[in-house]
């Protein structure tokens, strides 16, 4: 029903004569009207409500007739709770008037209770309303009962002991001039427990606890007892009392004086506010409790208007994720679209949170400084203390996860990128390794000055090309075979030095910061030394117009916190090269295609795009890591890392042979099955006077040893059709466990075979090779003494 004709549906008692309670509410919010109505019909009380919801309908409402109470919000558009008091104290003084308000300071409220307001108490509190309706309306029928008492008590002594004894609040009579009490009601022997005549032998002080409101003593308390009268006295204020159980408890004391022929007398209304202060207590507590958890929460939490997207309110953890010196710092830029690196991002939240009344999203917003930040949002509608909505936010900077998933995307990338290129590496060493060896062969029977050796050697010098473009692939791709040992990186940097010296130019500055106890690695030195020339050629490109070169060795260890933020680190001791130019820099889109294989930013016929590819695998493959930092203008930044070996000492490279190849007579038997390397190797061993017994695969080749046991040495690939190498050899040995033999390899999809044939002291023939280090490794290893092979 309309709340104007609004009334209490609550059954009484038929015997219960009273009228319903006249209600009338000051309030521009429907929701809060309705709020305060429910509460009311919950608590049994019988009333009949009216509203007004603008001055002037209030004003008419007060000359249309009375009322019995004014309930009234503190904040309406336009007018306030204070000019509802003033028409209402001057149409009826009498009715009582109750606050209700959002929030409510201490000192308003004090200054609105000295200013005739009955009571007060929050939105959060509307469970109190029906009490304090009750409360003021008691207020109300007692002062009225008291002006009639006080006409009576001149006729009836009796009279007025009944009105007090019946009243809801300890009322004592205090005689200034004694200053005792000399009269009470039975409420007040409750309030002290006292019985009468303990309680008419004492006075203000001995009730009075010790420790008063605001440091006060109870002397100063007492004096205030006796000043009801005085111009300007307080005859309202709170007092802490004590009960005959040594109990402190707070109350508020109103003061009003009587007339007396032969004395001066004050009547003193006594409330225990026990209760009262302990939920305001609560509440306050419950308060700094919440701010504590947001103050100190890690994630950011932002209030937002829901209408217009003004900041309202937010913690310091947002502030320092934002970079902003503190939350009012934060908050001066006064609307959230400011914060949002693309707008169509607020708008798509904006719709979810207008459907759902919530939204979740991850976007990129703009810090302080101007860099970007990817945050993780969840909003929620809230509401204020006030009563209206805004949207609660909960911001999570997701900026490192982000890119710990941008890098493991690329690795995973990178990986199947490598599986396809280390095919293609294999199949192409073969392909090249036949053409070298035939070429070869060709110069050696050619004429130096004739004009099909100098052909020759183009075909020559185009199959090395294509070589070194294969060992790259199978550089990225990890399936290169490594010769590592101990070496010095510091030693690696200056030989290489020299190099890049030449290479690099004169316009460029080469500045090297080598750490004098730097750590000895495991590694390929070639590798390396390929690695260093990549990266310093790359940041030679990035400096056309010259610059800087810096580069830098250190001993690092690396922790499981510093690991967590790099997907292919491993907590451990490592040796760090960084090499950092001064050159143009890159975008964040080269920087995710940088070490992908053909990629290049040179123009077209430029550059291969492989030496940063060759990089990152090279660095993969002996269990290191690589991170890159650059923006455009300021030039880049590469960093290294590889795992320090567990021997000490750094091993020196041994001499190349250089002298006449020999050959010899001994039965060879080579499984390859590449025909044009079959083919290579018979030519080449046969013209050396060797005997030579081919096999096209695994199977073949034990069946060709069985047809000739007498053989003195095997040149087998390991990667085989049917059986592969090492598993033919270990078959070869249970006939002869003696035997010698060559692994030659240029792919391998499986290292750990590899790495033991390595571990075990056997020569491998690293495809393509040409016809020379074929008959210099078959001689070799003929000449030297050699060890079982194990395959497990």
């Amino acid at each position: 029903m309309d709340v104007k004709t609004r009334m209490s549906e609550t059954p009484r008692p038929a015997s219960d004569p009273a009228k319903p309670l006249r209600l009338l509410f000051a309030e521009d919010d429907p929701n809060d009207l309705e709020l305060c109505l429910r509460h009311l019909e919950k608590s049994g009380l019988n009333f009949q409500a009216d509203s007004a919801f603008t001055r002037e309908e209030f004003a008419q409402k007060l000359r249309e007739g009375r009322t019995d109470v004014v309930v009234s919000d503190y904040r309406m558009k336009a007018w306030t709770a204070m000019d509802a008091l003033a028409m209402l104290q001057e149409s009826w003084p009498e009715v009582p008037l109750i606050l209700v308000s959002g929030s409510l300071g201490d000192e308003l409220a004090v200054e609105c209770m000295k200013r005739g307001v009955t009571d007060y108490l929050l939105k959060g509190q509307l469970a109190r309303l029906p009490m304090a309706i009750r409360h003021a309306q008691e207020g109300r029928a007692l002062r009225q009962a008291e002006l009639r008492a006080l006409e009576a008590l001149r006729e009836s002594e009796e009279h007025y002991r009944t009105l007090v004894e019946n009243a809801p609040e300890a009322i004592v009579l205090l005689d200034i001039d004694r200053q005792k009490f000399v009269d009470s009601n039975d409420r007040a022997l409750l309030l002290f427990g006292l019985t009468r005549e303990a309680l008419l032998q004492s006075g203000v002080t001995d009730v009075s606890a010790t420790k008063q409101v605001d440091g006060a003593t109870a002397e100063m308390m007492e004096r205030l007892f006796f000043q009801p009268g005085s111009e300007g006295a307080t005859t309202h204020f709170e007092w802490m009392y004590r009960n005959s159980w040594g109990e402190d408890h707070p109350a508020e004391v109103y003061l009003v004086p009587l007339p007396s022929a032969d004395r001066r007398l004050v009547r003193v209304s006594i409330v225990d506010i026990t209760e009262r202060k302990r939920s305001e207590q609560a509440l306050r507590e419950s308060e700094a409790r919440y701010r504590g958890l947001v103050d100190n929460a890690t994630y950011g939490i932002l209030w937002v208007e829901e209408h217009g997207g003004r900041l309202l309110d937010a913690n310091p953890a947002l502030a320092a994720i934002l970079r902003y010196d503190s939350v009012d710092d934060l908050l001066s830029i006064q609307f959230s679209k400011t914060l949002y690196c693309n707008p169509a991002d607020q708008n798509t939240i904006i719709a979810e949170y207008r459907r759902h009344g919530r939204a979740h999203a991850t976007v990129e917003w703009k810090r302080k400084d101007g860099k970007v930040v990817a945050v993780r949002l969840s909003s929620r509608r809230a509401t204020n203390p006030d009563g209206s909505e805004s949207a609660e936010v909960i911001v999570e900077d997701v900026t490192e996860h982000k890119a710990l998933e941008r890098q493991l995307v690329q690795a995973q990338k990178f990986e199947a990128i490598g599986q396809l290129a280390g095919g293609i590496a294999h199949d192409f060493n073969n392909m090249i390794g036949a053409i070298l060896g035939w070429v070869d062969l060709g110069l050696d029977e050619t004429d130096a000055n004739s004009r099909l050796h100098r052909h020759f050697e183009k075909v020559h010098h185009q199959a090395e090309r294509a070589a070194a473009l294969t060992r790259q692939l199978l550089a990225f791709a990890r399936r290169q075979i490594l010769e590592p040992r101990n070496i010095d990186l510091n030693q690696t940097m200056i030989e290489t030095l020299s190099l890049l010296e030449k290479v690099i130019g004169s316009n460029i500055e080469i500045k090297a910061n080598l750490a004098p106890d730097l750590a000895v690695v495991r590694a390929d030195p070639t590798q390396v030394e390929q690695v260093l020339m990549n990266l310093c050629i790359n940041a030679r490109d990035a400096m056309p117009d010259g610059g800087s070169l810096i580069i830098d060795t250190s001993n690092m260890t690396l922790d499981a916190a510093f690991c967590s933020l790099q997907p292919l680190a491993r907590p451990g001791n490592y040796v760090m090269l960084a090499i950092t130019d001064s050159g143009t820099g890159m975008d964040a889109a080269t920087l995710d295609k940088i070490f992908e294989p053909f990629f290049t930013t040179k123009e077209m016929g430029k550059g291969t795009g492989l030496g940063l590819a060759t990089v990152y695998g090279i660095v993969r493959q002996h269990g290191g890591f690589l991170n890159v930092y650059s923006e455009p203008g300021v030039g880049s930044t590469f960093r290294v890392y590889l795992p320090i070996s567990t021997t000490a000492a750094p091993v020196r490279d041994s001499v190349e042979d250089t002298g006449p190849v020999a050959g010899g007579t001994e039965t060879i038997l080579v499984a390859e099955d590449h025909e044009g390397l079959r083919q290579l190797a018979q030519e080449a061993l046969s013209g050396l006077g060797y005997n030579v017994i081919l096999a096209a695969d695994g199977q073949q080749a034990l069946q060709e040893f069985q047809r000739f046991p007498e053989t003195d040495l095997a040149l087998l690939d390991v990667v085989l059709p049917k059986l592969s190498g090492p598993e033919v050899y270990a078959k070869l040995q249970e006939t002869n466990p003696t035997l010698p033999v060559i692994f030659a390899t240029g792919y391998s999809p499986d290292l750990a075979v590899i790495q033991k044939v390595q571990q075990q002291g056997f020569p491998i023939l690293q495809k393509p090779y040409s016809s020379r280090n074929l008959a210099r490794a078959v001689r070799k290893t003929l000449d030297s003494q050699t060890r079982p092979v194990s395959t497990h």
